[in-house]
């Protein structure tokens, strides 16, 4: 959403233009990354519910993430989908993990999922790669069919960055995204990635044969260039169910990240059997 939506004069165009590209699309699920208004917290919930009005959605906020005022945040058609489970409430800064979750069954009885809308730190591997490994523990032991999205301020190794891309990316994104390698070349930081790849989590995009993608090719989420930051991963049930249909990426107008969608077919999921909790 990129502070919400909300210039700092007050406008609210760019998220006029955010919501617009979100109704267009008819989500049955919406993970939001930034639902803040501009750091104010007094403004926060107002906002989140504005939002989901104007969606036709009900919200679910996430805590801060460790990402300055910004919160992750789930929207839910409450006419396709029952939450049984909301995860946890928001907690304070420093004792939050960077994403918000909740548990969806298709109404009437359909197939369950969890969903993850994760907001990694943006300025430290090391505080990314202890997020990406509590959140892919998680997902392992409780043995749940999950799609696993956001903003995850790093690269996936589907992207093949070179040592050119890089160098061709702000010094400022270094730090979190890459390391010097050998000759002092950039090499890109998939830590993140081979966390979550561990534990059976596939990345949907990367995954996909071209055909199914709009655009065909990976293509960066940011304005940066480069990598995809933003990505879904989902558990290898439903990968291997063939319930994933296709992706697609578009430039919402109101964000400097593109907005991302996949779409999953619900007979296939429904066929899916999730492995169940392992103590």
């Amino acid at each position: 959403m990129e502070e919400g939506g909300l210039d700092a004069d007050g406008a609210t165009s760019r998220w006029e233009r955010t919501i617009a590209s979100l109704v267009a699309w008819k989500p049955d699920v919406a993970c939001l990354q930034e639902m803040s208004a501009r750091r104010d917290s007094h403004k926060l919930r107002k906002h989140l519910w504005a939002t989901a009005n104007a969606l036709g959605m009900v919200p679910i906020l996430g805590s801060e993430g460790g990402v300055s005022g910004n919160h992750p945040a789930i929207m839910v058609s409450a006419a396709r989908l029952i939450v049984p489970d909301e995860g946890p409430p928001p907690r304070a800064v420093g004792h939050d993990p960077a994403w918000c979750e909740a548990l969806l069954r298709v109404r009437p009885a359909g197939p369950v999922i969890r969903a993850y809308s994760v907001h990694l730190p943006p300025r430290s591997a090391a505080a990314q790669l202890i997020q990406a490994q509590r959140l892919a523990t998680s997902t392992a032991q409780r043995g749940e069919l999950g799609v696993v999205c956001g903003d995850w301020n790093c690269y996936a190794r589907g992207d093949q960055l070179t040592a050119d891309i890089l160098a061709s990316m702000p010094p400022h994104l270094r730090p979190a995204r890459m390391r010097v390698g050998l000759g002092k070349e950039l090499t890109a930081n998939y830590d993140v990635h081979d966390a979550l790849t561990a534990v059976g989590l596939i990345d949907v995009a990367a995954g996909l044969p071209p055909s199914c993608r709009l655009p065909h090719e990976l293509t960066p989420t940011g304005i940066n260039g480069g990598g995809r930051g933003d990505r879904f991963y989902v558990t290898g049930e439903v990968w291997e169910s063939g319930a994933v249909e296709s992706y697609a990426q578009k430039d919402g107008g109101g964000s400097d990240h593109h907005m991302a969608l996949i779409t999953i077919r619900l007979d296939k999921l429904a066929a899916a059997v999730a492995p169940g909790f392992c103590p």
